[in-house]
């Protein structure tokens, strides 16, 4: 079972008629290469034959996306693999998620209504705005505007920001704002990464791609970051970048590149992606090993709720707050996997003692992606704390004022010693 209800990501399968947007099955997503010289491969994986290189604006047909690769199609191989690092989506299908979505002249609220589009009606998406809130689209032949809460498509995370979309709002930002973004980001203390200085102008993904030079052999990183530190697809904090991984405090990765606020690097799974330098220290030797230090994978996501954990993921760093349930400002423990499972249109009772009586019982060594994981951690009834269970033994939960949302192990001492049980919402 897929969950694909909320109006971020629902992908409609029956195609309503249209006169302003084809109703033909998607006709093709394109990825444009943002480098020069890099391989193509064969496989996804370096160890495959080279079959090719880029030129920077070579486009291709993109077939599949996994972690850290483009799958293409290539001439005379029918298909080959590009590092995701170096293609952007210059055309992404999509879907319309709801009924009377309003197309608009500009990415903005106060713009001109043009039309409207309603469920399952098919768009070609060529850009988006800075902050991800708006996708550029073509309708009826002319460029426009839907909001990103009424879209779907399986890549549209990857559509790079447009310049030309962005509003004026976003370009005149001021630096009290850029300073609560970043207070936000920290979470207490919780995973982060760096932000641009408040008196700069901040970089898009592809203008720091492009300060990226190849790092001394032997290169090194030791995570610093209590809560942890997300491994991205792409050198953003943008909303829809994808989180590969969620290195943990101490954990050691390879550094492949290194660029302004950014490096590129390998963890042990053979992913690649990008993490902040701010929260690391480097070495130059032979890297240790990482006995002890959790790297989630999110390849474990497995499950009929896998979905949901997914998107969990997404509000690491979130502060603590006391019968909070925004996941942008602040969610306590119960109000976290509450608005999560809300964002999907599921209902869950508000505090943990109430929830542990809804769903299935679970045993521990069947837990899969999704499943509440709950907690007698001192509270006044047996069950005090919940958070939700992503795999390889890890769950996400807001833990504490000084850390917010943060991924943990299961099975460390007292996370052990306070489990009280789990129960499977979706079955």
């Amino acid at each position: 079972m897929t969950l694909l209800k909320n109006k971020g990501v629902l992908i409609v399968s029956t195609l309503l008629m249209s006169a302003a947007f084809s109703t033909a099955v998607f006709a093709s997503n394109v990825g444009t290469v943002t480098r020069d010289s890099i391989n193509i491969r064969s496989g996804d994986s370096t160890d495959s034959q080279v079959i090719g290189v880029t030129n920077t604006g070579d486009q291709y047909a993109i077939l599949d996306v996994e972690p850290g690769w483009v799958k293409i199609s290539y001439p005379n191989s029918g298909e080959a693999y590009i590092a995701s690092l170096y293609v952007k989506v210059s055309e992404a299908d999509a879907s319309v998620t709801d009924h009377a979505v309003n197309v608009r002249t500009a990415p903005t609220t106060s713009s001109d209504v043009i039309g409207q589009a309603n469920v399952g009606e098919t768009v070609t998406v060529t850009g988006k705005t800075e902050d991800g809130a708006w996708y550029k689209v073509s309708y009826n032949g002319q460029e426009a505007y839907i909001s990103a809460d009424y879209l779907g498509g399986s890549y549209l995370y990857l559509v790079q920001a447009d310049k030309q979309t962005e509003t004026k709002q976003a370009e005149t930002k001021t630096a009290e704002n850029v300073i609560n973004q970043v207070i936000g980001e920290m979470g207490g203390g919780a995973a982060v990464e760096a932000e641009a200085a408040v008196d700069a102008p901040k970089l898009t993904a592809e203008d720091i791609l492009l300060t990226f030079q190849p790092a001394e052999k032997n290169t090194y990183a030791i995570i610093n970051s209590p809560g942890g530190l997300r491994l991205r697809s792409t050198p953003s904090t943008d909303s829809g970048n994808t989180i590969i991984s969620v290195l943990s405090d101490g954990y050691a990765v390879t550094v492949l590149e290194s660029g302004e606020g950014w490096l590129h690097v390998s963890d042990d799974y053979g992913n690649e992606g990008y993490i902040s330098s701010e929260y690391v220290e480097l070495y130059v030797g032979e890297k240790p090993e990482n006995t002890g230090h959790t790297d989630f994978n999110k390849d474990s996501l497995t499950g009929d709720a896998a979905e949901i954990a997914e998107y969990a993921l997404d509000f690491i760093g979130t502060p603590y707050v006391y019968g909070g349930t925004d996941l942008t400002s602040g969610v306590d423990c119960s109000g976290f996997v509450y608005s999560v499972y809300q964002h999907f249109g599921i209902t869950l009772q508000r505090n943990s003692a109430s929830m542990y009586s809804q769903g299935t019982y679970v045993s521990k060594d069947e837990l899969q992606a999704g499943d509440l994981v709950f907690f007698n951690t001192g509270g006044n009834t047996n069950i005090s704390h919940v958070g939700m269970y992503l795999g390889d033994n890890m769950y996400i939960h807001s833990s504490t004022y000084s850390t917010g949302v943060i991924v943990e192990d299961l099975y460390d001492d007292y996370s052990t010693s306070t489990y009280v049980g789990a129960k499977r919402i979706i079955n």
